[in-house]
C-alpha cells in the first residue's frame, strides 16, 4: 500500500512541474485525450442538449405560452452544469479506463519497477504526463462541449419550434464566474480521473484479469468522484450566489 501511495504522490508532484516533463510523452498523452475524445463529447453533449431544449420549449409553450426565456437559461446550464458533467463522464469511461489498463499492464509486468531500477523515473515519464494531459484536455473538451451544446439547442429550437437562432442565442447571460466554474469543474474532473486510473492501475496484481479489474475500478471511482465533485461545487456555488 505504501509503495502505491508513494508512486501516486510522486506522479502528482511531477505533474505540478509540468514544464519539466518530456515534451514527447506529454504531446502523446494530449493526443490520446483530446482529439480522440472530441467526437464522443460532441455527440453526447449534443444529444443531451437536443433533448433538454426540446422538452423545455414544449413545456414552456404549453404552460406559459412563451419560449423567449429558454435561451438565456439554456446557455447557462451548458456552461455551468451539463457541459462539464458530460465531459467528466466521457473522460471517465473512455480515457480513465484506457490509462488504468495501461498502468495495470506495466505494473503486472514489473515494467515500472524496472524503469525505477534503471533511473528512468516512471512517475515523471509515464504517469505525470497522463495527469497533465487529463487536466488540460478536460478544459479543452469543456469548451468544445459548450459549443456543441449551444449549436444543438439552436438547431433543435429552429427545427422543432421555429425559434430563430438569433433569438435563442444569448451569450450575455454567461457571466465570468460561470466560465470560471466550468473551467474549475473540468480541471477537477481531469484530476479525479487521473487519480482513479493511477490508483487502480498501480494496485493491479496478476495478468489479464487484474488489468480488466483495474479498468473497471478506475471507471467506477472516476464516475463517483466526478459526480460528488460536481455536486459539491454546485452547493458552494449556490451558497456563494445566495444573498
Amino acid at each position: 500500500m505504501s509503495a502505491r501511495v508513494a508512486s501516486l504522490g510522486g506522479a502528482s508532484r511531477a505533474a505540478l512541474t509540468w514544464w519539466r516533463l518530456p515534451p514527447g510523452a506529454l504531446l502523446q498523452r494530449l493526443d490520446e485525450v483530446v482529439p480522440r475524445s472530441v467526437p464522443l463529447v460532441i455527440v453526447t453533449v449534443a444529444a443531451v442538449g437536443c433533448a433538454l431544449a426540446d422538452q423545455a420549449a414544449r413545456q414552456a409553450l404549453r404552460l406559459l405560452g412563451d419560449q423567449s426565456f429558454i435561451g438565456p437559461e439554456y446557455i447557462v446550464l451548458g456552461v455551468e452544469e451539463f457541459g462539464p458533467l458530460v465531459v467528466a463522464l466521457t473522460l471517465s469511461l473512455r480515457v480513465g479506463a484506457g490509462f488504468a489498463a495501461e498502468i495495470a499492464t506495466l505494473q503486472s509486468e514489473s515494467t515500472l519497477d524496472a524503469m525505477a531500477l534503471f533511473g528512468q523515473e516512471p512517475a515523471r515519464r509515464v504517469l505525470a504526463p497522463m495527469g497533465v494531459a487529463l487536466v488540460l484536455g478536460a478544459v479543452a473538451l469543456g469548451l468544445v462541449g459548450f459549443v456543441a451544446w449551444e449549436l444543438a439547442g439552436m438547431a433543435t429550437l429552429l427545427l422543432r419550434s421555429e425559434v430563430s437562432p438569433f433569438t435563442f442565442f444569448h451569450p450575455e447571460a454567461v457571466r465570468g464566474a460561470g466560465v470560471v466554474l466550468m473551467i474549475l469543474k473540468c480541471a477537477a474532473a481531469g484530476a479525479i480521473v487521473f487519480a482513479a486510473a493511477t490508483h487502480a492501475g498501480l494496485a493491479a496484481r496478476g495478468g489479464a484479469v487484474a488489468v480488466g479489474e483495474a479498468a473497471t475500478k478506475a471507471v467506477v471511482g472516476a464516475v463517483l468522484g466526478c459526480l460528488i465533485m460536481s455536486a459539491a461545487l454546485d452547493m458552494l456555488w449556490f451558497l456563494a450566489r445566495s444573498p
